[in-house]
């Protein structure tokens, strides 16, 4: 699959023609109208931005009354329903075959392809084996990606499944494309277990294919089949990574909900089998005892929540904790704690049962029982490597960092004699309630949750930053002391600079201690965790993505040379559905490929150890393919047919030219480097900070401000997270982390880049990710933003200002804005960029030009999305400026707020509104207490000159800042629509 490339087409209409004209139609043919000429203006003038120029031109618009205030929100509203339109089309080509019937027969045919070698058919034994293994794991993770509403969302995947729509259509044309009002944690779980659900469906779907498939090869062995093939997780409610505010009981209780909709699940199934099989059927007795079983687990389960759920409101007390944990040990025979306690009733009622289809039924939800536990997913547990160091600390006397070249063999055999000699402890709930220690909390909370929801299913223990194996003993050593070593699978998450560098040295530093080495035995798999987002942003998400597959390609190495050949290897990939975060954007079967390459297949498979992929589908990005069966199945369909599939592609000199490889990613990782390093970078994405945005997750993208204004700039790009940090250079135009540092490592060896880029598969998968980066890289849109922060710009406005009153405005920005000194800083950062993307630029065309299927043609977007894009800048452009207008019209009020008058007006200048604002409320009431009517006891006829009221300041400066700044959030989301996915 390549990238259109198409010529910009001068004229043509954007415009979907199911929108009237009168709900901002004209008003975009206008526009678009006159961004052609603007164009033809820059062809001749190469100092001259037609984006910059057509938000000048609908500012005096606005301001003159050519574009009503009325028409405005309508015009607005088209350009993001034709993003909107957009996004589908794109994710209906993303997902590939959406029909149930289709995906079904390739379902099937994978599986018989199970039962086959050399067109020969296997025995049962071994098709069995390859039934009841797990391919591919889905990991439901929620990162703040909630960016539209769960209705639109619903709404936009209508249209990916039925291009016409008409109900659908309707709802994007009159709804306000934002998120739901109030995104909290428990708004995320439910969205994920939306989710889940859906998938889970699918899941059923396919075993119900794998049963039939094995019912008409092996008619006589059929009925003890249990087919895997996929497993599933979350970590919704249990990543504490960075996070304080999700306790230890909320992690408790999330996992006891996903355990109830789980059991109700497996109950209603019991029931449409009772009802299948009829009254006087032998299996009633068997099926009503397993319902019955399941009624009272829920029951216990459902009593349990509410008193969890009151715990969220008001926390638990000492008493009222112990009472809680009495009840749950005295709640015997009511409460299922492994799924072989339903498993025994099953097999009894499959053993009894005679007709093929209620076998086949049964099979299906043992199957799901087997594979899924007693929750409808598995838990991911995650915290930062910090606080595992920080629990041990003392008790090893350590006073450096772990991986301190003159402390590391001391802290390492001190870890080790620990290991060795720990002896189990128990806890209870008022341990862990007591308990300060961060990862000793967590352990405790597991060790609760293995003890009281699911014995069975194991637990992934996630470490974020994890850059030494002593961390890996030190997981370890927690797991011992809380008796649950047995069902935890510690996983290392490989995402800084140092970790990737180090990856396989810290598995191989933590596999040479025997204890730790005979605990992956025991678990019989290894697993591990890559992550895009940090990576993405220190190394690039190029070099990222190669230094993860070079973790992977030395793993093989390493087991076999430690005698581990014969255990699994778990690797999960936690990139995201955005560019950004390393989700590759041509298709979900391109995506496959790009995180799981074939070289790295094949050396798992030549080394004969298991290789288990894991991928995330993160946040409201993520969810959206799992809103119906119908796309949930496609998705499933598309990774049973990467993970099934032999690897094809072959001989790459991707793997064999390493010299050139190593000096080409580290070029990009150094230029990385540097700009993460450049505080004018940092000045870069302080302009606006996620102010562009809406909210978007229970853990904001944007920073908390004391006040208006204040801690506006930041030091490093690591104080913003990964998500918003990805959102700024997305709003501005610029997809740095994917193309910064390109064009420097082509110009090293330009001859060299083009025949890699035509003769290896592998490196051409890689610069896809580059094309449609660069493709949404518009160097002029970066250019609009930064020179509003320009003072001379703002003079030379001032200058060529008819009223005095416009004039000082001018002059008061400029003032502020020079004595920010932002834009010298943007500017050598814009410049560093430019010079990168003129590099890369040749370097593309080169390729396209020696390329006969596409010739001489631009890597660009198709002109329709560029047109509707550029008008959304340029209108976002003429919003900001007329907000940085009304901004130094704010009175000067007194210095008891918590802020200046200056400050204040460059918080909103940089778009911190909400806060300011609401500060601006409190210093300008409309009504300073004249509604209070309080009877004092006698009677006084003053009047302060009426009760002072600031009406005028709120008509025509506050409320219309916060007008404007919703258009701007909203023109935002339109962008997102375009880009695919947030941050």
């Amino acid at each position: 699959m390549t990238i259109a490339a198409v010529k910009q087409e001068k004229g043509r209409s954007a415009g979907s023609p199911s929108l009237n004209k009168d709900k901002g139609g004209s008003a975009v043919e206008e526009l678009r109208s006159r961004l052609y000429q603007l164009r033809e203006k820059s062809e001749q003038d190469p100092y001259t931005s037609p984006i910059k120029l057509l938000a000048l031109d609908i500012r005096q618009r606005l301001a003159d009354g050519r574009i009503s205030e009325e028409s405005l929100e309508p015009l607005v509203q088209r350009l993001t329903v034709t993003a909107a339109r957009s996004r589908a089309g794109i994710l209906r080509r993303y997902l590939g075959e959406l029909g149930e019937a289709s995906n079904n027969e390739t379902i099937g045919r994978l599986i018989r392809g199970l039962a086959f070698e050399n067109d020969s058919l296997v025995p049962f034994e071994t098709f069995k084996e390859r039934l009841e293994r797990a391919y591919y794991g889905f990991v439901i993770t929620a990162h703040p990606t909630f960016s539209l509403a769960v209705d639109l969302q619903r709404d936009l995947m209508a249209l990916v499944e039925r291009e016409d729509d008409p109900l659908a259509i309707e709802r994007l044309e009159r709804s306000a494309h934002r998120p739901d009002p109030l995104v909290t944690l428990d708004y995320e779980q439910d969205r994920a277990n939306e989710a889940i659900l859906n998938l889970l469906t699918a899941i059923s779907n396919c075993y119900r294919i794998a049963l039939d498939v094995g019912a008409e090869l092996y008619p006589e062995q059929w009925r003890t089949l249990s087919p895997k093939l996929v497993t599933l997780a979350t970590w919704v409610g249990y990543d504490t990574d960075g996070r304080s505010d999700i306790l230890w009981s909320t992690t408790f209780a999330k996992r006891l909900r996903m355990k109830h909709i789980q059991l109700l699940r497996y109950r209603e199934t019991i029931q449409a089998i009772v009802r299948a099989a009829g009254p006087t059927s032998v299996l009633i007795s068997s099926l009503e005892l397993i319902e019955a079983r399941l009624s009272l687990a829920i029951k216990t389960a459902a009593d349990e929540l509410q008193v969890l759920d009151r715990a969220a409101v008001k926390p638990f007390t000492k008493q009222e904790l112990a009472r809680l944990s009495k009840q749950m040990i005295e709640s015997g025979t009511g409460r299922l704690v492994h799924a072989r306690q339903i498993l025994e009733l099953m097999d009894r009622a499959i053993a009894q049962a005679e007709d093929p289809g209620l076998v086949r039924e049964l099979l299906v939800l043992k199957a799901e029982i087997k594979n899924h536990g007693l929750a409808a997913a598995r838990s991911h547990l995650r915290i930062n490597s910090l606080q595992l160091h920080n629990a041990i600390r003392k008790q090893i006397g350590m006073d450096h960092a772990a991986d301190d070249p003159s402390y590391r063999l001391s802290y390492l055999r001190a870890i080790t004699e620990e290991l060795n000699n720990v002896r189990p402890v128990q806890v209870n709930f008022g341990t862990v309630q007591d308990e300060r220690a961060t990862a000793r909390r967590v352990f405790m909370t597991m060790a609760q949750m293995l003890k009281f929801i699911d014995a069975g299913e194991p637990i992934r223990f996630l470490i974020a930053e994890c850059e030494s194996g002593f961390t890996l003993l030190v997981a370890l050593y927690f797991a011992k002391l809380f008796g649950i070593e047995r069902l935890i699978d510690i996983s290392p998450l490989f995402e800084t600079r140092n970790a990737l560098e180090r990856g396989v040295q810290i598995i191989d530093e933590a596999l040479s201690v025997p204890v730790y080495r005979d605990y992956v035995k025991g678990r019989g798999r290894l697993c591990l965790q890559a992550g895009f987002s940090d990576a993405g942003r220190y190394l690039g998400q190029l070099a990222a993505a190669v230094a993860i597959e070079r973790v992977r390609l030395g793993l093989a190495e390493v087991l076999q040379a430690k005698g581990l050949d014969d255990i699994e290897v778990i690797f999960f990939d936690t990139h995201g559905e955005s560019i950004g975060r390393g989700g590759h954007p041509l298709s979900l079967a391109d995506r496959f490929r790009y995180l799981d390459s074939p070289e790295s297949r094949r050396r798992f498979q030549r080394a004969n150890i298991r290789l288990r992929e894991e991928t995330s589908f993160q946040g409201g990005d993520g969810y959206r393919y799992f809103l119906s069966s119908k796309t949930a199945l496609a998705v499933l369909t598309r990774s049973l047919e990467h993970f099934l599939g032999t690897p094809q592609e072959t001989d790459d000199p991707f793997y064999v030219d390493t010299s050139y490889i190593d000096e080409f990613f580290a070029t990009i990782e150094q230029f990385n480097a540097r700009v993460i390093a450049d505080p004018c970078y940092a000045a870069l994405l302080t302009l606006f900070s996620s102010n562009l945005l809406y909210p978007s997750g229970s853990r904001s993208l944007r920073r908390q401000f004391d006040a208006p204004g204040a801690k506006q700039a930041i030091d490093h790009p690591s104080q913003i997270r990964a998500i918003p940090h990805n959102s700024i250079l997305q709003q501005f135009g610029i997809l740095a982390n994917t193309i910064g540092g390109l064009g420097q490592a082509v110009g090293k060896n330009p001859e060299r880049f083009l025949e890699l880029y035509r003769e290896s598969a592998r490196f051409r998968r890689l610069m896809t990710m580059v094309e449609h980066a660069f493709m949404f890289t518009d160097l002029e849109v970066v250019r609009g933003y930064l020179d509003l922060f320009d003072p001379a710009s703002w003079l030379k406005a001032a200058w060529d200002a008819r009223e005095p009153v416009e004039r000082e405005q001018c002059m008061s920005i400029a003032a502020l804005i020079e004595h920010a000194n932002l834009h010298d800083r943007v500017s050598r950062i814009f410049r560093i960029f430019r010079r990168d993307h003129l590099d890369l630029a040749w370097a593309l065309r080169a390729h396209r030009r020696a390329t006969r299927s596409v010739g001489d043609e631009p890597i660009a977007v198709d002109p329709e999305t560029r047109d509707n894009m550029h008008l959304l800048h340029a209108t976002r452009l003429a919003l900001i400026e007329r907000i940085m207008r009304l901004a130094v019209q704010v009175p000067d009020f007194s210095d008891r707020h918590p802020t200046t008058r200056a400050g204040l007006v460059m918080a909103i200048i940089q778009l911190d509104i909400e806060p300011a604002l609401q500060l601006l409320g409190e210093v300008f009431p409309l009504v300073d207490g004249a509604d209070e009517a309080v009877d004092f006891g006698e009677p006084s006829t003053y009047q302060e000159g009426g009760a002072h009221s600031y009406a005028q300041e709120h008509m025509t400066i506050f409320r219309p800042i916060a007008r404007d700044y919703d258009l701007i959030r909203r023109i935002s989301t339109a962008l997102v629509h375009h880009l695919g996915a947030l941050g």
